[in-house]
This record gives structure tokens, C-alpha cells and sequence, in this order.
């Protein structure tokens, strides 16, 4: 209804009560007819009928909020209590007003805000507390029943927040056209997927995030038929504690503007706390196991890597049980999370030096083509609700399907490595791995590898790929430099060009185009497996755009210090790789206090439980000895027979194999190392 129809029917305050109430009369006098009057009345002469009219009598005063006998007869109400015509009727129930829909409501919002400011303080007192900060004091404060905006101020803090100012609410672009499933567009009811926030547009926020920067890695759900069930608010392929779970991993994703500190490191622990709660280790439903996959990466993040495990293991042991549904597209959505917590498992069984499990199903027996339209999907670089990004084809069907081809193949060789039993490994065996993942670059689709000779940014999931596999050759071939009575100068040159491309793509291309901000906890651990080999064995560097050691850990400590913003983990990868730049006598960075964060107060160090939830391991670094006794006796000679014919031949171009240095010498080097002093062991 237009504004000129409002002014019609609301009076003017010199019009009458008669007249307001009926905007008609006015017309009705002026012509001289009255549309009210009974056709009989025509026949009536003027002068009869006006000399004696039947008029109502009007109240002196009026109010528009009636009392519900009043609005019942559809007459005038005084407003009074009792009004008149309730007093003068003896028969008339009760005279009851009902509260005015505007009051009600404002009165409502009211209430709102006084408990979002009552709960923003409380999480203030219970942060201070959590962190022992000015215990005695607040709790004095408490039993003495100071007001909570009074402990607030005096903890430095403004007692007071319009939390309606920090979420994306100005937003309402979506990084998803309507045919990508956009999330913005979707309206669900804003309680009905969570309880943990009752805005839509913080939902939307987070969801365009993690479908921007975790699926298209980790791709453990269809994102259609998520889409579509939020949306139509069916839970079929959605639900609340799916919906919290990556809400909880996307907050680690979203970037503070001012005014926001810390916000968000509170949603998103409150996000993982509903979503911990619901978690059912015996629900066989689909989406229950998707999120114990997706809680998984929220724990990797926040470096609580031993809990992580287990709700992997969860994921990957409830596969088997999860409940068939007679629903179009469950094959669908079953083959997108089954593949995805494969895939996980090899890849972190990858990074972490172990044999990954066994995952098998004969519904999802091989990796299927998969339609166009998923590659088709548009991709955006949504980091800010107010952006525009510019969308790009996803690829992520491709990009999936070889990452599951790779997946296989390591599989294959982390069994071989790191299962303790077995028969030991021949340098046959060993050769032909390392041929199966050559093979596989060679016929990697060129769109998903020809980005070097154009312009085209490169994706940033096809870039993790492809360090992906830098990394495996790597892994594979370490252990070869330092074999005893092995020729490591045949290995030499293929570990260097593979450890250097992968910093190349993470230099070159991630960080100008992405920064390291959004990258996963996993290309944190091959990129640090990348920089101990350069700093280990090439630390002075060979070629010409090539990294030398000092260059490697510096490079380490810049992106773990840019993830470090919503990655809690980043932290005590920090200190590893300071202390294995230590123990190579390789050059600290010069800003090493500027680059490296401190522990969470009150630790003054990062110890061996920070390591263990970083990678479940003491450190990053890849256990070699165990893979030397996992290798036969005549492994030496017979890849000296076996080697060539994979390339494996006397390096020529020039590469510099270090020394490893002695104790005496890492100790005198180390003193002239910067030291970061609250990272430093006492």
C-alpha cells in the first residue's frame, strides 16, 4: 500500500471523529448521497429525513486501542477503565484492553537488546575469568553484587555493544547466483537451524565463507542438496548440528573489522559447543557423519589434533552404517561424502606419517566422470560481506577426481611405509610408486595445469592440489638422502625441484592471490615439510629464483603468521619451525618477534601437548628411521640397476648438498640466531 493510501485512511488531527471514521462522509454530504442509506430511504422527503435524524453519540474522547467489548460492538471507546459504555452496561463482560501490537512489540525488542548486552557483558567476565585475568578482584566484585556493566568498564571494556552493528547485515549479495544455490537468497527461519544466533545474514555470512574456502578442499557433502534442504527447511541433506559445525569452522575464516575483536572467536566457540553437544556417535544418519567430518577440521584448526582424530574415526566408521534414504539425489550426496572423508584420511595420514585406514564401499567402488554442471559451478573469493568477487568456473568436479586418483596411489605408498608389518620394501617396489606418481602428473588435465602460460588465476583448491603432490614426491624420496651406503646424489636433484616448486606455487601464486589467511591446517604441514628439507640438506640455495634455507623459514613464519589470525594452530607450528631452523644453523628471520606470536596467556612456552594437538606428533618433521628399517638389504644396489630408468641419474645442474652440522657447531651457530623470548625454552 502506497504512502498516499495511508494519509487516506489515517485522519487528520482537525478532522472530526465522525469524519475520521469515516473518510467517506465528507463525499457522501458533497453529492448529496450517502452509499450507507437503504435504497428505501430514496423515497423519504429531505426535509422528513433531516428534520429528525437517528444520530449515534459519539464519546467526547476517542482512543484507537478499544477494549475488546467495544471492538466487539464496532463502536466508539473512551480508553477510560472502565470505559463508558462498559460502565453503563451492567451486562457487559469485563472492560479488558488488549496491548497494542506496536508496544508489544516494541517492548519485545527492548527485552532483546537488554539481553544481548546483558550476555555480551557476561562473556566478557567469563573470558576474564577463563584466563585468569584479576580473579580475586571479580569475584569480590561479584559477591559484593556489583552490576555487571561496572566489572565490565572496570576490565577495560565498553559495557555496551550493538552486536546488530558487527554482524554482515548490510550485505544481502550472496557469493552464489540463484543457480549456484545461493545462500543468500534462501530465508530460512532465523532460529530454526540454530540456536546459537538468530541472524540470517551471520548464516549467510559463514556459509559463503566455508563453501568459498574449505568445500572446494574438502568437499565432504553435495552442496546442491545442502543447499536445497536449508533452504526449504527440510533435513533430509541438512541439519542443526551440520549447520553448526561449519558455521563453527567458518568463524575461524571470518576477518574482524573494527570493533568485531573477538566476536566471532566467541560465535564460533559457541557454534562448536552446539554442535559437540548434538553429536551422536551412534546416529547413522548422513549429515550426522558429515559433521563429525567437518568437527574434525574445526579441531585440526584450533590444534586440538588428538580429538580430531577421533571424530574422523567417528566419520569414517559410521560410512558403513549410514541409513539409505529412498530421496532423489542421496546416491549423489552419499558418493560426495564418502569420497571426502576418504580423501581425508589419506591426507592426513599423508601429513602425518602413518598408514591411513582402509576405506571401501560397494556403492562408491571407484571415482566416477562426474556431470559438467559441478565443474561449471561458479567459484567466488568471498572474504567480506560488502564484496563483489568476481566468479570463476569451480573445476571442482576435475579437481576432486584427480585428487581421488592421487589419494589412491598414496594410500598404496603410506601402507607400504608406515604399516608395521609386512614384508620390507625392494627398491622395485619403491620405484614403481614413485613411476605411478609421475605418471599421474604427466596426464593431469592441462586445465587444471596450463595456468602458467596465461594470465588466469589459478584456483586456489587446484593449488593445493598440486603442492599436494609436490609434497608426496618429497615424502617419498627423503629418506633416500640420508640411507646409509645409498648414492643420495641420484635423489638429490628430484627432491630439491619438487620441494622448490611447491614453495614456488605457494609464493608465487597462493599468497599474492589469496594471501595465506584462508589456507587449510594441512597445506600448513606440507609446507613445512617443503621448508625442513630446504633448510636441512639445500640451505645455501642453487639457482637463480630458487629459496635458500633463511628464505624457506622465513617464508614458513610469514604464512603460518597470516593463518595464525583464525587458526589457532598456526601457533605452536610457529615454535617447530624455530626450533628446527635452530637445529640446522639456518638464519632466524630478522622480525622473528614481529612474525611470532606468544602462547595463549598464561603459558610463557608452547610444550610437547601444543605439538601433539598441532600434528599428533612431537614435530613435523618425517620420521625417517622408521621407513630405513622398513627397507631390504639390497635396496642400494638394486636401485643403482632399477634407477635410471625412472630418470633417477647423477644430478649435473649444480645442486649443493650440506653437512648436516654437529652439535658443537648448531651450538655456536645458534648464538648468534634472534631469538623470540616468550617462544625461547628457559
Amino acid at each position: 500500500m502506497s504512502s498516499s493510501n495511508f494519509r487516506k485512511i489515517k485522519p487528520s488531527s482537525g478532522e472530526s471523529s465522525a469524519s475520521a471514521s469515516n473518510p467517506s462522509h465528507s463525499t457522501s454530504e458533497s453529492t448529496g448521497s450517502d452509499p450507507r442509506r437503504p435504497r428505501a430511504d430514496k423515497d423519504i422527503p429531505a426535509e422528513s429525513s433531516s428534520s429528525s435524524p437517528k444520530r449515534r453519540r459519539v464519546p467526547e474522547s476517542v482512543t484507537r486501542n478499544a477494549c475488546l467489548n467495544c471492538k466487539k460492538a464496532r463502536t466508539k471507546c473512551d480508553g477510560n477503565k472502565p470505559c463508558k459504555r462498559c460502565a453503563i452496561r451492567v451486562e457487559t463482560s469485563e472492560c479488558v484492553y488488549e496491548v497494542h501490537i506496536k508496544h508489544a512489540k516494541g517492548e519485545l525488542i527492548k527485552q532483546i537488546k537488554e539481553l544481548r548486552a546483558k550476555d555480551h557483558m557476561t562473556e566478557h567476565i567469563l573470558q576474564a575469568l577463563s584466563t585468569n585475568e584479576k580473579v580475586p578482584e571479580i569475584l569480590e566484585r561479584l559477591r559484593n553484587g556489583e552490576a555487571y556493566d561496572s566489572i565490565v568498564e572496570w576490565l577495560g571494556h565498553s559495557p555496551l555493544v550493538d552486536l546488530e552493528s558487527l554482524s554482515p547485515r548490510e550485505s544481502r549479495n550472496s557469493t552464489y547466483e540463484a543457480s549456484d544455490h545461493e545462500m543468500g537468497g534462501i530465508g530460512a527461519p532465523k532460529s530454526f537451524w540454530t540456536k546459537v544466533t538468530t541472524d540470517t545474514s551471520i548464516l549467510d555470512h559463514l556459509l559463503q565463507l566455508y563453501f568459498a574456502w574449505i568445500h572446494p578442499i574438502h568437499t565432504l557433502f553435495s552442496e546442491a542438496r545442502f543447499s536445497d534442504s536449508y533452504g526449504r527447511q527440510n533435513e533430509t541433506y541438512c541439519s542443526s548440528v551440520l549447520v553448526d559445525s561449519v558455521c563453527a569452522l567458518a568463524c575461524s575464516l571470518h576477518t574482524a573489522v573494527d570493533g568485531e575483536e573477538g566476536i566471532y572467536e566467541r560465535l564460533g566457540a559457541r557454534f562448536s559447543d552446539a554442535a559437540r553437544k548434538a553429536l551422536e556417535p551412534d546416529d547413522s544418519r548422513l549429515t550426522t557423519i558429515q559433521a563429525f567430518a567437518v568437527m574434525h577440521l574445526v579441531d585440526c584448526a584450533h590444534g586440538n589434533a588428538l580429538r580430531a582424530v577421533a571424530y574422523l574415526k567417528v566419520a569414517t566408521l559410521g560410512l558403513p552404517r549410514a541409513v539409505y534414504q529412498e530421496n532423489e539425489g542421496f546416491v549423489e550426496s552419499w558418493k560426495a561424502t564418502f569420497g571426502g572423508i576418504r580423501n581425508l584420511n589419506v591426507e592426513w595420514a599423508q601429513m602425518t606419517f602413518q598408514a591411513p585406514p582402509i576405506v571401501e564401499s560397494a556403492v562408491y567402488n571407484s571415482t566416477e566422470e562426474v556431470d559438467d554442471l559441478l565443474d561449471n559451478q561458479n567459484w567466488y573469493p568471498y572474504r567480506f560481506s560488502k564484496e563483489q568477487p568476481e566468479a570463476r568456473r569451480s573445476l571442482l568436479a576435475t579437481t576432486n577426481r584427480e585428487k581421488s586418483k592421487l589419494n589412491v596411489i598414496l594410500q598404496d605408498i603410506a601402507t607400504m611405509v608406515y604399516s608395521q608389518r609386512g614384508p620390507s620394501i625392494s627398491a622395485r617396489q619403491f620405484l614403481f610408486q614413485y613411476g605411478r606418481l609421475r605418471a599421474w602428473r604427466e596426464q593431469l588435465p592441462d586445465v587444471l595445469s596450463s595456468f602458467e602460460d596465461g594470465n588466469e588465476k589459478v584456483l586456489p583448491h587446484v593449488l593445493y592440489l598440486l603442492m599436494y603432490y609436490s609434497t608426496a614426491v618429497v615424502q617419498l624420496l627423503r629418506p633416500l638422502l640420508d640411507l646409509e651406503v645409498f648414492p643420495s646424489s641420484l635423489v638429490d636433484g628430484a627432491v630439491w625441484e619438487h620441494a622448490q616448486e611447491g614453495l614456488r606455487l605457494l609464493d608465487k601464486y597462493y599468497r599474492p592471490q589469496y594471501t595465506f589467511r584462508y589456507q587449510p591446517s594441512l597445506q600448513m604441514l606440507a609446507s613445512l615439510q617443503l621448508i625442513d628439507i630446504i633448510a636441512r640438506f639445500f640451505s645455501e640455495g642453487t639457482q637463480e629464483g630458487s629459496k635458500n634455507g633463511a628464505e624457506a623459514v622465513q617464508l614458513g613464519m610469514e604464512l603460518l603468521m597470516e593463518s595464525r589470525i583464525g587458526f589457532p594452530v598456526a601457533g605452536p607450528l610457529q615454535e617447530m619451525l624455530r626450533r628446527s631452523a635452530v637445529e640446522c644453523a639456518v638464519l632466524l628471520p630478522r622480525n622473528l618477534e614481529e612474525l611470532m606470536f606468544s602462547p595463549t596467556s598464561p603459558k610463557r612456552v608452547y610444550d610437547l601437548d601444543d605439538f601433539l594437538g598441532a600434528c599428533t606428533n612431537p614435530t613435523y618433521i618425517q620420521p625417517v628411521l622408521e621407513a630405513h628399517a622398513r627397507y631390504s638389504a639390497c635396496f642400494s644396489s638394486d636401485w643403482i640397476i632399477e634407477g635410471p630408468a625412472y630418470g633417477f641419474r647423477e644430478s649435473t645442474f649444480g645442486i649443493r648438498r650440506l653437512r648436516f652440522p654437529s652439535a658443537e657447531e648448531r651450538g655456536a651457530q645458534s648464538l648468534m640466531q634472534v631469538r623470540n623470548l616468550l617462544n625461547s625454552t628457559p
